[in-house]
């Protein structure tokens, strides 16, 4: 129970309160069926988003808890649709479906809220209850003052546990969405893209240039890249971060250094494209195959696809071994670089900025 309370003789006064009605019951229960939707639509999407096994459970809990609440709600209103409850020294009347009931105040022992937004009014053999939830806000909160908290301390805590408990879960939702669709972290823990990243450094990735996607949730066939939500398609030197193919639970980086209907090739130690050699000052090492011969990419990025290689040539996995990359795998765009253990303890941030 969230409060138990007594009569204040001092306080209360004869009153009435009436069940809402009209456009404040629809929001009543717009506002709930949306937080129903809100909660199975988070715990889908986070159950897809983050590798947590409890995800369903959790979220399935809350979800379904709030449906109850709803149910419970929904049946009170139809018992005391265009009902009442009056208060007063002597008694406490309820009103509802032609009918009434009133509870003297000398046989009452206490009274109670609950968690489904109901009162109590509890006697020694009997009990009665009546949904002050409906009573909106002003008026519940006037009912409640006319009497005594029999544990103040204890309603005070119980309030800041459950308002703290919506703040966190409401900004752990909202953060799991900007993760998705907005900016996300990553570290750099190989040496494939030196020296433009090296080991060790975080950087942002944001993903709002290519257009969001949609992760695989439950009814759809795969995810939805929303690439017409974009400011631009993929271009020669984006440094990106993507699933390559047959790969669904690893994220790389690398360059894009051809794109769909550019003629790639590799020779002479160094990249072509379209009949051009391209000047890479960013480049380690040697352009070559060497490693990578069954993967040759040679000729006319096919459409939907994209050729993306490691700024560190002798020591990079990339499209020289699982071929042209589906444009759609990839995630986001690197952004800026913000930290790096070993430089900083040296006070060095000439690296630190947008990523180039």
């Amino acid at each position: 129970m969230i409060q138990f309370l007594r009569f204040d003789y001092e306080k209360i006064k004869k009153t009435e309160f009436n069940i809402i009605s009209g456009s404040e019951l629809n929001k009543f229960f717009i506002k709930r069926i949306g937080f129903i939707f809100l909660l199975f639509y988070s715990t889908i999407f986070l159950a897809v988003a983050i590798p947590f096994v409890w995800t369903y459970f959790i979220g399935g809990v809350l979800a379904g808890w709030t449906l109850i609440r709803f149910i419970n709600h929904s049946l009170k209103y139809k018992k005391y649709k265009n009902g009442r409850i009056a208060v007063g020294p002597d008694c406490i009347e309820i009103f509802f479906q032609n009918s009434s009931v009133k509870i003297l105040s000398e046989k009452i022992t206490y009274l109670e809220m609950n968690v489904f937004g109901n009162i109590i009014i509890r006697e020694k053999y009997n009990k009665t209850s009546f949904p002050i939830v409906f009573l909106g806000d002003d008026d519940s909160t006037n009912f409640l003052s006319m009497f005594k908290d029999m544990s103040p301390k204890r309603t005070e805590i119980i309030r800041k546990v459950v308002d703290f408990f919506d703040a966190i879960l409401i900004a752990f939702i909202l953060a799991m969405h900007i993760r998705q669709f907005i900016v996300q972290a990553y570290y750099i823990p190989t040496g494939s893209m030196e020296d433009t990243l090296l080991v060790g450094d975080h950087l942002l990735v944001e993903k709002i240039t290519y257009g969001p996607i949609v992760p695989k949730m439950i009814g759809m066939e795969d995810k939805v890249h929303l690439n017409f939500l974009g400011i631009r398609v993929v271009k020669r030197g984006d440094i990106v971060i993507f699933r390559p193919p047959n790969e669904d639970k690893k994220d790389f980086i690398k360059r894009c250094i051809a794109v769909e209907g550019d003629e790639f090739h590799i020779k002479y130690g160094s990249v072509h494209v379209n009949g051009e050699k391209i000047e890479e000052s960013y480049i380690k090492g040697v352009t070559s195959y060497r490693g990578f011969n069954a993967k040759r990419l040679e000729g006319v990025v096919p459409k939907g696809m994209v050729v993306v290689l490691g700024d560190n040539r002798d020591n990079s996995y990339d499209s020289r071994g699982f071929g042209y990359l589906p444009i759609k795998r990839i995630k986001g765009k690197a952004f800026v670089l913000y930290w790096n253990t070993g430089q900083l303890i040296n006070f060095d941030f000439s690296r630190f900025g947008l990523i180039k």
